[in-house]
């Protein structure tokens, strides 16, 4: 008899199991049975519900109303249906890391077309993650998915350099977002690496050609000239 009434109240105060993953009922209240159902119907629609439910720990951990985090979890299983709908045709059937990538991105405003631009590339869940970087820490959005797509269509090892580069460029070079990001694409299509991009930074439009000369160094406008024109080229003089 003991040993049954051990069971029953370990079974009572066991966290509750939703789509395969367990949830703490008693801390989600009244709206246990929504999340349940949410969950449950994301398993069934063949989605990642362990990522619908980790949103619902997380949620619980930092003391969210049990009510916003079921709001959370209807619009996380939503977003989580929209990202496999844009990935399928690229990529077949989508990772539970891509899908939670893609929504990730998503909510730091990439656009569809960025993420397939990525994705059309050979880019999966690293590459959507880098977008997601570059996007938090201010970089045209668009931008940032043509950088990422095409080095990752190069060479997949130097993306894990990509933010670093570019924040190296912004911070030692002064260089603008938008800016840091076309050095990069540029080094990285000449194929001279994008640690050399600062080599790129204050070319023209004629960049693309390794031996293009640096405004800074070369023409009238030499360097610290000001604009200056040079000297026995000044008013009155042939």
């Amino acid at each position: 008899m003991a040993r049954f009434v051990l069971v029953l109240v370990l079974a009572v105060a066991a966290p509750a199991w939703a789509g395969g993953v367990a949830l703490d009922d008693s801390r989600l209240g009244a709206v246990a049975p929504q999340v349940h159902a949410i969950v449950d119907g994301a398993a069934r629609a063949g989605l990642p519900a362990d990522v619908v439910a980790d949103k619902v720990r997380e949620g619980l951990a930092k003391g969210v109303p049990p009510a916003r985090i079921a709001a959370v979890a209807v619009a996380l299983a939503d977003a989580l249906g929209r990202a496999r709908a844009e990935a399928q045709p690229l990529v077949g059937t989508a990772s539970p890391a891509l899908l939670k990538a893609i929504v990730e991105a998503h909510a730091v405003g990439a656009a569809a077309a960025d993420v397939a631009a990525i994705l059309r590339a050979g880019g999966r869940e690293r590459a959507v993650q880098v977008l997601t970087d570059l996007a938090q820490r201010g970089y045209p959005v668009a931008a940032a998915a043509r950088t990422v797509a095409a080095v990752g269509a190069r060479n997949g090892a130097a993306l894990d350099r990509v933010v670093g580069e570019a924040e190296r460029l912004r911070a030692v070079d002064g260089a603008a977002p938008a800016d840091a990001l076309d050095a990069l694409v540029r080094a990285n299509a000449q194929g001279i690496g994008l640690d050399h991009a600062e080599q790129l930074l204050h070319a023209g439009d004629g960049a693309d050609d390794a031996h293009a000369p640096n405004r800074e160094t070369s023409g009238a406008r030499g360097p610290r000239s000001g604009g200056v024109a040079a000297p026995g080229r000044g008013k009155g003089r042939p």
